[in-house]
C-alpha cells in the first residue's frame, strides 16, 4: 500500500481524529514490541485504515491508553491503541507488503537504497511469512503477475489494476476474521483505485525519468491536451471505484470506531482523489523506500 488511504481531517471532530490517530500510533508501537527500532518507519495510515476494518470484523473494541512517544518524547502523552491480536496481525501483514514493494522496486529500478532495504526486512518478511503461508503465496503471485505486465509494456489498465485488486483482496482475507463479500467487494476497488492513483501521481516523474506507466503516451509527450484526456479517463474511473467501495462499506455491519472509519470512505478517498487530480501528475507522493 501507498499511503493513499487516509482521512479528511479538515471534516472530523477533534475527537474523532484521536481515535483515527490512536490506530496510527497503536500499530507503531505494536511494531516496536515485535521488530528493531528502525521498522517504525513502515508504519502508514493505510494500515490504520486496514485496523479500522479488521477490528469490526473481529467484534473486538480496542483498549485505548494514554502513552509517551518517542519521536515526542517531550510534552503531553498521545491516545494509543493498546496492542491486541489485530494489531498483531496488521503489524506482520504490512511487513510482508513492505518487503515485496522493496523487492519489487530492486527488481524494476534497483539502486543502493532499495537493496539495502531489502537486505534489511529480508529477515523479518521471513519471519512474519511463516505465519501467513497464503497471504504470501498470493502476494508473490501477484507481484510476479504484475511485474510481467509492466515489462512488457502493457496497457491494460483495467488488467493492472486488476493484478492490484488481487493483492488487496488476499490482504483482507489475512487481516479479518471472517471475511464476506461485502469486504472481498471493498477491497478488490479499493485495490483499483491504489493502482491508477498512483500510477497518475507518478506520471511526469515516471516521464522524466523514463520509467514504465501505463498511463504515459508511448513516445509523446505531455501536453494540456494528453493530460487532459488522461485526466478524463482516470477521473471517471477512480470516481467509479470510490462508488463500489461505498456501496461495498454500506453493507457491512460496522460497530467499532465508526466515525473515523467512515470518514475515510466517504471522505477521504474523494479528497484525496480530487488533491492527486488536481495536480495534473505533478506532485508526487515520496515514501520512506
Amino acid at each position: 500500500m501507498f499511503g493513499y488511504v487516509t482521512a479528511d481531517k479538515p471534516n472530523m471532530l477533534i475527537k474523532d481524529y484521536a481515535t483515527y490517530r490512536a490506530y496510527y500510533c497503536g500499530l507503531c508501537k505494536t511494531i516496536a514490541r515485535k521488530y528493531p527500532p528502525m521498522m517504525r518507519m513502515t508504519v502508514n495510515y493505510d494500515i490504520a485504515f486496514l485496523s479500522l476494518i479488521a477490528h469490526n470484523y473481529a467484534r473486538l473494541e480496542p483498549e485505548f491508553r494514554n502513552e509517551r512517544c518517542v519521536v515526542h518524547p517531550v510534552g503531553k502523552k498521545f491516545t494509543v491503541v493498546c496492542n491486541d491480536p489485530i494489531q498483531e496481525r496488521i503489524v506482520d501483514i504490512n511487513t510482508i507488503l513492505g518487503y515485496y514493494k522493496v523487492y519489487d522496486d530492486v527488481t524494476d529500478r534497483g539502486g543502493i537504497r532499495h537493496r539495502i532495504a531489502r537486505a534489511y526486512l529480508k529477515g523479518k518478511y521471513k519471519r512474519a511469512a511463516r505465519k501467513f503461508p497464503d497471504l504470501d503465496k498470493a502476494l508473490r503471485k501477484c507481484f510476479g503477475e504484475l511485474s510481467d505486465l509492466e515489462r512488457a509494456g502493457s496497457r491494460d489498465i483495467d488488467a493492472l489494476c486488476a493484478t492490484s485488486a488481487d493483492m488487496l483482496v488476499a490482504v483482507g482475507k489475512a487481516a479479518c476474521p471472517n471475511p464476506d463479500e461485502h469486504l472481498l467487494r471493498l477491497c478488490d476497488n479499493l485495490g483499483r483505485w491504489i493502482y491508477l492513483i498512483d500510477a497518475y501521481d507518478d506520471m511526469r516523474k515516471d516521464k522524466e525519468k523514463g520509467a514504465f506507466n501505463p498511463l504515459l503516451p508511448e513516445g509523446g509527450e505531455l501536453s494540456d491536451e494528453v493530460v487532459d484526456n488522461i485526466s478524463s479517463v482516470v477521473k471517471e474511473k477512480l470516481y467509479g471505484y470510490i462508488r463500489e467501495i461505498r456501496s461495498a462499506y454500506d453493507r457491512m455491519y460496522i460497530t467499532v470506531s465508526e466515525a473515523p472509519l467512515s470518514n475515510v470512505i466517504y471522505l477521504g478517498l474523494r479528497a484525496r482523489t480530487d488533491a492527486v487530480l488536481e495536480s495534473r501528475g505533478m506532485k508526487c507522493r515520496k515514501t520512506l523506500l
